[in-house]
């Protein structure tokens, strides 16, 4: 959002220095050089544009018409797609109560994000956030997972998994579990499911939410989603079985959605849930202990 910003700012300014370069040109003064003026156009291209229409100025120069509507174009591209991730999924109340610590789980800030520390020292379960959702809309689900496994809660910039696949390896580099497990929901699985697949001698399995994997593993896996996901692509889930050459488990919650793994409200072009998000959520973490223990 700052990028988006400062962008905006020097479009401004870069549309001000062509009015001011015009102005001197009209009244026969020192001239504004064409390299500053495409300098500025680099990050204010869409001021520099609109200084171009509006003032019918550098319109015969070919390293203007050419240079400053491509830049325009890629600033613009830049600042709407961080307006876009900006526009994220909150979590809602019921999941500032899951990131406060008890008897049973401690919950710490890390340079990756969240760790829910519970009473293992021997597992660890990696998650992964869906794609522009607040990482901590999932406490509730990752609190009772941590019951039985230590949880580590991955904070992803702009809340896009793809930008940080790579920060499970330095959780592992910083740790000391005997046993890994990757997991993710939705974009955030699908990173989770490539990042284990590239790594697989780090792990011992993957549990996705609502995702599917992407590559060949020989990790064992589970699958869980729920009956009435609108988001999910099912066909990329019935792929699976030729992708996992380990175990492959599934669990269809029924009366489930997409959304109610975490605590941020209904989701865009999702099913509507039958069954409550807890309830559902109780489900996900049976199976994962089942998938966890057996």
């Amino acid at each position: 959002m700052v990028i988006a910003f400062l962008l905006c700012i020097l479009s401004v300014f870069t549309f001000i220095l062509f009015a001011a370069d015009k102005r001197r040109a009209v009244a026969h003064k020192w001239r504004i050089s064409e390299r500053m003026l495409l300098c500025f156009s680099f990050f204010g291209g869409i001021g520099g544009l609109l200084g171009m229409i509006f003032f019918h100025h550098k319109t015969r120069k070919w390293r203007f018409k050419i240079l400053v509507p491509l830049f325009a174009f890629v600033d613009a591209t830049v600042i709407a797609f961080f307006l876009w991730s900006s526009a994220y999924y909150a979590a809602d109340i019921s999941a500032e109560s899951a990131m406060i610590s008890d008897d049973t789980v401690t919950v710490e800030k890390t340079e990756a994000g969240w760790l829910f520390d519970g009473p293992s020292d021997e597992k660890a379960l990696i998650f992964y956030p869906g794609a522009k959702v607040d990482e901590t809309a999932y406490a509730p689900m990752l609190r009772k997972i941590a019951e039985d496994m230590d949880v580590y809660l991955v904070k992803m910039p702009l809340h896009l998994a793809f930008f940080g696949i790579n920060k499970a390896g330095d959780i592992i580099d910083n740790s000391a579990y005997e046993q890994y497990y990757m997991a993710g929901h939705s974009l955030g699985g699908a990173m989770a499911a490539d990042y284990a697949a590239e790594h697989e001698s780090h792990f011992d399995g993957i549990i996705l939410f609502g995702a599917y994997p992407t590559k060949e593993t020989n990790l064992d896996t589970l699958l869980i989603y729920g009956s009435e996901d609108g988001v999910l692509n099912r066909k990329r889930v019935e792929n699976a079985a030729s992708l996992v050459s380990g175990s492959l488990r599934e669990l269809v919650i029924d009366g489930g959605n997409h959304a109610q793994f975490g605590n941020y409200g209904e989701q865009r072009g999702d099913g509507k849930s039958v069954i409550s998000g807890q309830d559902q959520q109780n489900q996900a973490v049976e199976a994962v202990r089942e998938f966890i223990n057996g």
